[in-house]
């Protein structure tokens, strides 16, 4: 009776069971791992994307309020000036990423617009026509270019 064993049960596990364990974690992990990574990575580019839009958003309605009170856009400096005609002018000009804008009658800059990556003003004096301003965005990732054009108001 040495060597026979009977009603012994074996224990542990065979190769195959230990095989498909360790790939039903390894898929559990990839799939843990890419959800962590969505989740950082999706705000991020999202919320590049919003910087963009509400940065042209926004130096569009200053750009095109201004030229609709002025009568003449000269350029000069990084950009150029709008000239109401009455006394007030509005000077734009890129300053490290903001759009910055200053009126002569207040004397006061203001920052227009963020993530403002390279601006191309029109070469030429414009009066009572049109005006086109190239600006390019970066956030991020994200980068738009968009050309705005603008119509300035006819002399009385």
């Amino acid at each position: 009776m040495r060597g026979k064993r009977t009603g012994v049960e074996q224990r542990g596990f065979t190769l195959i069971e230990l095989l498909i364990v360790i790939g039903i974690i390894a898929i559990i992990t990839g799939v843990v791992v890419n959800m962590f990574y969505q989740f950082y990575r999706v705000p991020r580019w999202g919320n590049a994307q919003l910087n963009v839009s509400n940065a042209l958003r926004t130096a569009t309605l200053w750009l095109a309020h201004d030229a609709h009170e002025s009568q003449t856009f000269t350029p000069g400096g990084t950009c150029g000036t709008f000239d109401t005609g009455r006394g007030t002018t509005y000077t734009y000009a890129l300053n490290g990423g903001r759009l910055e804008r200053t009126a002569s009658d207040s004397g006061r800059t203001i920052a227009v617009a963020h993530y403002v990556s390279a601006l191309q003003c029109p070469g030429s004096v414009v009066s009572g026509g049109s005006a086109a301003f190239r600006l390019t965005f970066t956030s991020g990732a994200v980068s738009s270019q968009q050309t705005l054009t603008v119509t300035l108001r006819v002399a009385p």
